[in-house]
C-alpha cells in the first residue's frame, strides 16, 4: 500500500534531520582541515564560533547561523518567522492564502500584504522571462510526485492529463487587486504554486529581521538557498560551495566567494526519480508540462535579494543555456554559473 502524502512528508521530515545531523557533524570535524567553507551555508568552524537553529519549513530543511550575536532569543524569532510563512504561502497547507485563493471557485480573497508583494514579484518575472518562470503551474505541479519514497508514485502522468492541466497555466488569470488586499483567479480551475520563489522571499525577510536584530554576521540556509548576512566576523568573505550534482553532499564543482550576497542553485539533482533509464526532475516546463530537457544540470544565481535569485535559477533553467545566459547579462546586478550536463561550467561575464 503506498503512503499518504502526510506520511511521505514526515519520513521526509526524519530522513532529512538525519542527515543534516551526520552533515553538521562531518563539517566540524572538517573545520579542522577546512576553515571557512560553506555548503549551502553550512560554516565549517568550531561550535563556540556560533550560535544556530535548524528546522523544518516549506517541506525542506532551513538552517539560521549567526557568529556575530549570542541570543538565542534571535533564532527564536527567526522559526517564528518561517512558520508564519509557511502557513501563509504555501500551496498544501489549508488556509493558507495560497490555499485560499487556489480554493475560491474564481471569488476574491483577502491576503496578507506580503502575499500580494510576492504574486507581484512572481508575475514580473512571468513577464520578464516570457512564462519560463510561472506561478501559475500548480494544476501541472500537483500531478507529479518527485519525493515519495514509494516507488509506486514514481510515475510520469498520462499526455490526457498534463494536456488538460495546461489549459489552466496562464499567470495573467492571476489578478491582484493592491487596494483591497484582494488576489482573485479569473480562470477557477488554475493553480498558485510559489514554491520556485517562496524560500528567496522569506529569507530576504529573515535577513531583515537579522539585521534589524543587530546582526551583521550570519549565513541563512533555506533548502540550499544560502542568503549571506555581512561578511564572516573578521570582514573577510563567505565562501560558498556550489554542489556537484548527482555526487552527494559535500561534493562541490565550484566555489563563490562573496559577503552579503544570496547565492542559489536550481539543478535536476535536488528533486527527481529515475524510470526506464530517464530522469524525471521536478523543474517543468511550462509549456510542456514536462521536465524541462536541455544540456543543463543546474543553475546557479549570485544575486543581492533572494527572491531574484530563487525566480532567475528556474527561468534560466527553463531557458536553456543561450536565452538563460542573456537574460542574465540584460540584467545589472545579477550573476550566474550555469552547470552542462557534461560537468563544465559556464560563467556570466562578471562572475
Amino acid at each position: 500500500m503506498s503512503k499518504n502524502k502526510y506520511q511521505s512528508k514526515q519520513d521526509r521530515k526524519h530522513r532529512v534531520f538525519a542527515i543534516i545531523a551526520v552533515v553538521i557533524i562531518a563539517a566540524m570535524i572538517a573545520s579542522l582541515l577546512l576553515a571557512g567553507l560553506t555548503g549551502c551555508g553550512l560554516q565549517t568552524a568550531s561550535a563556540s564560533d556560533y550560535i544556530d537553529r535548524t528546522s523544518f519549513y516549506f517541506d525542506t530543511v532551513i538552517n539560521i547561523r549567526i557568529y556575530d550575536n549570542q541570543d538565542e532569543s534571535i533564532l527564536d524569532g527567526c522559526m517564528e518567522l518561517a512558520s508564519k510563512y509557511d502557513s501563509l504561502l504555501s500551496a498544501n497547507t489549508k488556509d493558507s492564502d495560497i490555499w485560499n485563493i487556489n480554493h475560491s471557485d474564481g471569488s476574491p480573497v483577502t491576503v496578507d500584504p506580503d502575499t500580494i508583494s510576492l504574486l507581484d514579484t512572481a508575475l514580473y518575472y512571468a513577464e520578464l522571462s516570457d512564462g519560463a518562470f510561472n506561478p501559475c503551474l500548480g494544476s501541472v505541479i500537483s500531478l507529479w510526485d518527485f519525493t515519495s519514497e514509494d516507488e509506486q508514485d514514481h510515475v510520469v502522468p498520462d499526455s490526457e492529463s498534463i494536456e488538460e492541466a495546461l489549459m489552466h497555466t496562464d499567470y495573467n488569470s492571476i489578478i491582484i487587486d493592491s487596494d483591497n488586499l484582494s488576489v482573485t483567479l479569473s480562470d477557477p480551475d488554475a493553480k498558485i504554486d510559489l514554491g520556485a520563489i517562496a524560500k528567496g522571499f522569506i529569507a530576504d525577510k529573515i535577513k531583515d529581521y537579522l539585521v534589524d536584530n543587530n546582526v551583521h554576521s550570519a549565513i541563512i540556509n533555506l533548502g540550499g538557498n544560502a542568503l549571506l548576512v555581512g561578511a564572516k566576523t573578521d570582514d573577510s568573505s563567505f565562501t560558498v560551495g556550489i554542489e556537484k550534482p548527482f555526487s552527494g553532499s559535500g561534493e562541490y564543482i565550484t566555489t563563490v566567494s562573496a559577503t552579503d550576497k544570496s547565492v542559489v542553485t536550481s539543478g535536476i539533482y535536488e528533486r527527481y526519480f529515475e524510470l526506464d533509464g530517464t530522469i524525471y526532475h521536478h523543474l517543468i516546463d511550462p509549456s510542456t508540462g514536462y521536465p524541462t530537457q536541455n544540456s543543463l544540470y543546474s543553475v546557479t544565481i549570485i544575486s543581492d535579494n533572494s527572491v531574484d535569485g530563487d525566480a532567475l535559477s528556474t527561468a534560466c533553467f527553463v531557458l536553456g543555456p543561450e536565452e538563460g545566459m542573456k537574460l542574465i547579462e540584460s540584467l545589472d546586478g545579477i550573476e550566474a554559473a550555469f552547470v552542462y550536463n557534461d560537468y563544465s561550467i559556464e560563467y556570466s561575464e562578471g562572475f
